[in-house]
Order: C-alpha cells, then structure tokens, then sequence
C-alpha cells in the first residue's frame, strides 16, 4: 500500500477509504459531521475528494482514533485549525499529557492494589 495519497488531482471514495483504512460509510458519515469536507461530486454523483480532503480524512481520523477526541471534539479542533485559533502541536501536547496522567494513575492504582 502507498505511503500517502497517488499523484491524482482527485480520487475516488474507494481509494480514500483504502488509503485510510476505513470503511466507505465512514468517510460519508464524516462529511455530515465535518462540514469541511466537502468532495466534489462527477457528474454521475460520485465523490471526488481533493488532495486537501485527504489530507484532512487523516487529520479526522488521527483526532478520533489516536487522540480519542469525540467527534465535537476533533470538529472543535479541525474548526479551530481552519480559522487559525488551534494549533495543531498544542492538540497533540494535551494529548501527551493526558496520556501521561492516565499512565500515572494506572500505577498509582496497581501500587494501591498490590498493598492491600
């Protein structure tokens, strides 16, 4: 599989899902949520997604999937990011940190456990 999008101008609903490895549903229920992403349509109705709408199909699934932000949420950031209010470094710093914090209670807990 290809490391980032082909050298196509546009691609089909079917090779972004393939590049991102989500289901086609996914992808549409995105654009009813993320009204960013928005792919042109051919003339026969098919999805057409630009390179900026791969791009950002990534940027989604890395806020829901790795950051585990709830679709409010990553929609907040992707919101924040377009009208240049969000960086996208400080998302990722609190979610360092919060990952971090869980991990220390995690052992705090297995610590209580293991006294008992």
């Amino acid at each position: 599989m290809e490391s980032g999008p082909p050298s196509k101008q546009y691609l089909k609903i079917g090779e972004v899902s393939r590049l991102a490895s989500l289901n086609p549903s996914v992808l549409r229920f995105w654009e009813t949520e993320f009204t960013m992403l928005r792919p042109r349509k051919s003339r026969t109705g098919q999805r057409l997604y630009s390179k900026e709408d791969v791009e950002l199909v990534f940027r989604i699934k890395k806020l829901l999937y790795e950051d585990k932000l709830t679709i409010a949420g990553a929609r907040s950031v992707i919101s924040g990011m377009a009208n240049g209010t969000e960086r996208l470094e400080s998302i990722e710093i609190r979610a360092e940190r919060r990952q971090q914090l869980l991990e220390d209670v995690k052992k705090e807990l297995e610590s209580l456990r293991n006294s008992l």
